[in-house]
């Protein structure tokens, strides 16, 4: 039998404008010091990130859950264009390979004149249900990014 599984749920389309440039934005996204701040929500902490950004590159993010459970996400970047975009496969890891389901994450850094309008899709969603966690999370994510001191601060 084949592990390879039929996207069921529409893909997850969020927006958010944060008032940072693109590249400061973007930033945020590609370097590990940063995303470890931002990346969980209230009650995830994210214990380890590791990012090769390139096309081609690898990333590796852990968190721990509320439980003490930790959880490993991984994937690749299909596509790297500083600071406009990012193409990613987002895999999470199980107990058991074959219950792994690869979904595809975009990211996309809408100059709006020293603000930004991130665009973040994710589909190729096995069940509407992990659609609707990803929705959960992502959008406690963009929120906790809006916080990040690093995007208030002045370039010098």
């Amino acid at each position: 039998m084949s592990n390879t599984h039929t996207p069921v749920a529409p893909a997850l389309v969020l927006r958010r404008t944060y008032a940072a440039p693109r590249q400061r934005v973007f930033d945020a996204w590609t370097k590990p010091e940063l995303a470890m701040k931002f990346l969980g929500s209230d009650d995830v902490t994210v214990t380890d990130v590791r990012m090769d950004v390139r096309t081609g590159g690898s990333y590796n993010i852990v968190t721990r859950m509320p439980d003490g459970e930790l959880w490993n996400v991984r994937g690749a970047y299909r596509e790297v264009r500083p600071p406009e975009r990012l193409v990613m496969t987002w895999r999470w890891e199980e107990d058991k390979p074959e219950d792994e389901h690869e979904t595809l994450l975009t990211l996309e850094f809408n100059d709006l004149g020293g603000g930004t309008e991130l665009v973040l899709t994710h589909e190729q969603f096995a069940s509407e249900d992990s659609r609707d966690g990803h929705q959960k999370g992502w959008t406690a994510i963009m929120e906790r990014l809006a916080a990040l001191p690093y995007l208030e601060e002045r370039a010098k």
